[in-house]
């Protein structure tokens, strides 16, 4: 089926306004559109069978999804969150205990570390927008217990650098891969390399649900287990009472139309890389805004969850986006360590604050069209100007 359909003339020489959203950030109705007779289909075998909780199609996406990732274990909680936290449980983080990670995140990730009693140490990121390396070592104490290294906008951290460190001090690193489901290093995948990698299956992620969903992977049986008792409030597979848990579980419903999904994933995939790839291209030479780092860099595999710019005028280029009805969004406009709200320990993170007044991302997503960037790119290319 071609999903690329061109309804209006996005070509470079015609950037007049349209009363509709030209450019949509996202793509989950003509997703839907797409994939509906598989997904109904999903839906009504799923009611027939009346399987519900912890059954067959969440069995066979944790199968499928282990195998994916080359992992021996997956356990698919009910979100991103949730993933997280429990892993953290799952390694026995609490009061008196220092994570570290970054502010460069979405608030789930500190709300992980703080709901298990810990304190969560702020850290800068890198021109690639996750954790840098180069500051990781100082940030160590006595009381550290785990790393959250957070794999932003579909690119691996410098993994192999903070394991070196985290080995160093035997430090456990619990991966937050929510954005990078797929993406590796030389074949080896996000949420692969520490103790524990956790995702998201939101529905704004590259491999999705319908609702909120999220995935625990690990190598270590004993880890797995855990967290399998943990999300089934407590118990083991004999139903058998082990702990106080919760409920977190991925629904069978949910696990159902994600093993639809998960068809489709690396055919979305090429798209992304394809449309980041024509971005790259047609904005290398803008003087006004700075491209993410390459989706060239020798041995990485991005996914491009996101396609993010930094541009000093920020408000004046959602402005002009906004006027060729083009959609973006702000990953996130007020960085986690400034918010008064939350109570963070005061510290100084100068790319993590350049980042939140700069950073806004382009729509990309497997059904965009080429005509369609090239809007975007001609659009940019009008506010930003060429060097």
């Amino acid at each position: 089926m071609n999903r690329h359909h061109v309804l209006i003339d996005y070509s470079k020489n015609n950037l007049q306004e349209y009363h509709v959203s030209a450019v949509p950030f996202v793509g989950l109705q003509q997703e839907f559109a797409e994939r509906r007779q598989l997904l109904t289909a999903a839906f009504e075998s799923v009611g027939h069978s009346a399987s519900y909780i912890l059954r067959d199609d969440v069995r066979a996406f944790e199968t499928a999804i282990a195998d994916k990732l080359a992992v021996k274990f997956a356990i698919g909680v009910n979100s991103g969150t949730d993933a997280l936290f429990l892993a953290l449980k799952a390694l026995g983080i609490g009061a008196g205990d220092e994570v570290i990670t970054v502010a460069h995140t979405f608030v789930a990730t500190l709300a992980a570390i703080v709901h298990c009693g810990a304190k969560p140490v702020l850290i800068d990121i890198g021109q690639d927008f996750n954790l840098a390396p180069d500051v990781l070592q100082a940030a160590i104490t006595p009381a550290t217990k785990a790393i959250i290294p957070v794999h932003m906008n579909g690119r691996c951290c410098d993994m192999p650098a903070i394991l070196a460190i985290a080995e160093q001090y035997g430090v456990p690193v619990v991966e937050d891969a929510a954005q990078a489901l797929g993406a590796h290093i030389d074949g080896r995948y996000a949420g692969s390399f520490g103790k524990l990698g956790a995702f998201s299956l939101h529905p704004m992620k590259n491999l999705h649900c319908y609702g909120d969903g999220g995935l625990v992977i690990t190598n270590d049986p004993l880890l797995a287990q855990k967290i399998r008792i943990l999300r089934n409030h407590g118990q083991n597979e004999n139903k058998d009472l082990m702990t106080f848990g919760f409920n977190s579980r991925l629904d069978n419903l949910q696990a159902a139309l994600l093993n639809v999904n998960l068809r489709y994933f690396a055919d979305d995939i090429d798209r992304r890389r394809q449309i980041a790839a024509r971005y790259h291209a047609g904005l290398s030479d803008c003087r006004g805004v700075d491209l993410p780092v390459s989706c060239q860099s020798s041995g990485y595999f991005d996914v491009f969850s996101a396609y993010p710019l930094l541009c000093r005028d920020r408000a004046g280029l959602i402005r002009h986006l906004q006027s060729r009805h083009i959609e973006c969004f702000v990953h996130w406009p007020q960085p986690l360590h400034l918010n008064p709200h939350l109570r963070l320990a005061p510290v100084s993170l100068p790319m993590t604050e350049r980042v939140a007044r700069e950073v806004l991302s382009l729509p990309i997503h497997p059904f965009l069209d080429d005509a369609q960037c090239d809007y975007v790119i001609a659009s940019v290319r009008e506010f930003a100007g060429g060097r």
